[in-house]
């Protein structure tokens, strides 16, 4: 009853009436297109697509030189297959030409953005309200298709502002997160082994009906629950994001607090790009907003069960066009139809980030992922973080209980060299803490040396 008041009452009147934000009304055009077919969503998309390139073309200052130059002009745009053409942009070209990217529009309103630097610069871009809000739509149809839509009791293991914020910001978050959402946080910055008992009687003390989380820290408080055998209340979903869901540790959550794992997938720069429905199919992108695109490192569209790097157009922002955008994750394409009915297309699997796959002197190229399924088995393991400072050095930093041992580290070492290489310097280093991002994540592979370098996904 009250998820209902909350979901039909309160939520619409703060976003319609008070707000005066086209939330609601896009969120329930999101409810209907989602079973359309894919033939008319493809038509639709495409559609968007001729509409964006267009204003884009007349009104960007940067893309109007940059396409010139590259004799591309919308109408050439005539079919899917031609938006090949089109370049491959990046964060450097954002960082350099950001302000000639926004729409020279009298009278356009937009949002400040910026993304949480954890490549090490962060990225500010611009968004007009209209895109603001369809994005917040298709955040609230993704999160409800797991049951956390707007409304409902949720705790979020999340991150939260750094520094010293003002106290009328902390009663206006107060408001905002704990009486218009029903949430609750659990700061992921104070998540540690010995504040584990007290994260575990928060959480049975508010009885969420969702949690949502980063997961890398809900999978750490898993773990330390199943070790001490506490049986935390179960909800009834799990969802999780922000950083990289392996199978093991979907297994993991799920059996500790009895409940599904819906793995979402999203960006600063565009939101809610792909969620889990109830099949657990793969990841339904959000194809009415976000054109997506797998490619591989020479700039072509892959097969579908390859791997590949992920480009978004994204169709709604008309303040600062994100074209072509590489974002520097990987994903396995896999466009097929799930069997909940819905047309959106599946993404098979988001891999990770692009600068987090290590290089060797001798050619090897290790994904980021080599190293969670590794270290999962070594149960002293608390916490770890790999970097790769140059060519060929290593570092692997832990922390670890007092039953790691000598024996451990030499077998976790010989392991992990039969993968790297002889050309690879590598450094267990025993530590007491790891910092997270300022966003409250945890970096689990960092390739300072990629980022250095510039490895990043070729444009066209």
């Amino acid at each position: 009853m009250l998820n209902q008041v909350y979901r039909n009452i309160v939520f619409p009147a703060f976003e319609t009436l008070w707000k005066r934000r086209g939330t609601m009304r896009f969120w329930r055009e999101l409810e209907q297109t989602q079973w359309s077919s894919r033939e008319e969503l493809d038509r639709l998309q495409f559609a968007s697509l001729q509409e964006l390139v267009r204003h884009t073309f007349e009104h960007c200052p940067y893309y109007t030189n940059d396409w010139n130059e590259r004799g591309l002009h919308p109408d050439a745009l005539r079919s899917p297959e031609d938006f090949a053409n089109w370049p491959v942009i990046g964060r450097d070209e954002i960082l350099q030409h950001r302000m000639k990217m926004r729409a020279q529009v009298p009278g356009m309103k937009l949002y400040f953005k910026s993304t949480g630097g954890s490549s090490g610069v962060p990225l500010h871009f611009d968004l007009d309200w209209e895109a603001n809000d369809r994005r917040s739509a298709a955040w609230h149809r993704g999160y409800s298709w797991a049951g956390a839509g707007p409304g409902t009791k949720q705790l979020y293991v999340w991150g939260v502002a750094l520094g010293d914020v003002p106290r009328w910001k902390q009663w206006k978050d107060y408001l905002y997160t704990r009486m218009l959402f029903r949430r609750y946080v659990l700061n992921t910055f104070d998540l540690r082994e010995e504040t584990i008992p007290e994260f575990f009687r928060a959480h049975n003390r508010y009885r969420p009906e969702v949690i949502v989380a980063y997961t890398n820290p809900l999978y750490q408080f898993a773990r330390s629950l199943d070790e001490r055998g506490w049986k935390p209340y179960s909800p009834k979903s799990i969802v999780v994001g922000a950083e990289k869901l392996h199978d093991f540790q979907r297994e993991l959550i799920e059996r500790v607090f009895d409940a599904p794992v819906f793995e979402t997938y999203g960006s600063r720069e565009f939101t809610l790009i792909g969620a889990e429905c109830e099949k657990h199919e793969g990841l339904h992108l959000t194809h009415e907003n976000l054109l997506v695109e797998i490619l591989d490192d020479d700039g072509h569209q892959t097969t579908a069960g390859e791997e590949g790097n992920i480009v978004i157009t994204d169709l709604t922002n008309y303040g600062m066009p994100f074209v072509r955008y590489a974002n520097g994750d990987r994903a396995v394409a896999g466009w097929s139809q799930c069997s909940c009915g819905r047309g959106l297309p599946l993404l098979k699997k988001v891999v990770g980030r692009q600068l987090d796959i290590l290089h060797t002197l001798d050619g090897r190229h290790i994904p980021g992922e080599f190293f969670p399924h590794l270290i999962k088995d070594y149960s002293a393991i608390k916490r770890f973080q790999v970097i790769q400072e140059t060519a060929d050095e290593l570092s692997l930093k832990i922390i670890a209980d007092h039953t790691w041992n000598a024996s451990d580290e030499a077998h976790l070492r010989s392991t992990i060299e039969s993968t790297t290489g002889d050309a690879m310097k590598l450094s267990i280093l025993r530590v007491e803490e790891i910092p997270l991002t300022q966003a409250g994540k945890l970096q689990v592979v960092v390739n300072r040396y990629a980022r250095t370098n510039q490895q990043t996904c070729p444009t066209t």
